[in-house]
């Protein structure tokens, strides 16, 4: 069972000493029958609130780079880029809040992650990423998140690491970190040694996705007409 945080203690045992002081009633015996007998909610449950509230700021944050990526004028985009900034900065606060009330909650960790990512905050984001994938090492999303904030950082081996786990776990997610992989390649204007090797290693990597899928196409038209 994950441990209560201190903050949920707090908050709960506030909840409790105002409830209890209801249901004694006053010195007067006055009327108590309006007084709402709701159930406190749970540390998770408050969680939960802060990590929806978070996924809105997410959304608004994209809308606005939508809205941005339409205008040539630089003093239009910027607007919007900003507006899309501030947004991401409260999906930080939100996320942060989900955590401190159940910190078991590692989709809140991922989504921290991306905030912080998206706002620039690469080590950061790495660190958030890492949390969710030590309580559940399945969560692909986290994955792949994190392999996009090392290329920014760019550690390529680290980020090639994500991706071969990607490939046995999640082919999906897999070819979504690939696409940023060879995005990332194309932004590079010095072609160092081991930028040259990545962009081999990228080649080869997408022909071997390739013949795979195609290997798995044809062995499900095997079995079909069985």
């Amino acid at each position: 069972m994950m441990r209560i945080t201190l903050t949920a203690i707090t908050l709960l045992a506030a909840v409790f000493a105002t409830t209890g002081s209801f249901a004694a009633g006053s010195s007067g015996g006055g009327d108590i029958s309006n007084v709402s007998t709701a159930t406190p909610k749970t540390p998770e449950q408050i969680a939960n609130g802060h990590y929806k509230s978070g996924l809105k700021h997410k959304k608004k944050a994209w809308k606005n780079e939508a809205k941005a990526a339409k205008y040539d004028n630089q003093a239009k985009r910027e607007k919007y880029l900003t507006r899309a900034q501030k947004s991401y900065g409260k999906a930080v606060d939100k996320q942060t809040e989900a955590l401190k009330f159940y910190p078991a909650h590692y989709e809140a960790a991922n989504e921290l992650g991306y905030a912080l990512r998206k706002t620039g905050d690469y080590k950061k984001a790495i660190g958030a990423y890492n949390y969710a994938l030590k309580i559940n090492p399945k969560f692909y999303q986290a994955i792949e998140y994190r392999g996009e904030a090392l290329l920014a950082l760019g550690l390529i081996g680290n980020a090639k690491q994500d991706y071969m786990e990607l490939f046995r776990g999640d082919r999906e997610l897999a070819q979504q970190l690939m696409l940023a992989m060879v995005t990332w390649f194309k932004s590079q204007d010095l072609q160092t040694d081991s930028v040259t090797e990545f962009g081999v290693w990228i080649s080869e990597r997408q022909v071997l996705a390739q013949m795979t899928q195609d290997l798995s196409a044809n062995n499900a038209r095997g079995w079909e007409a069985q």
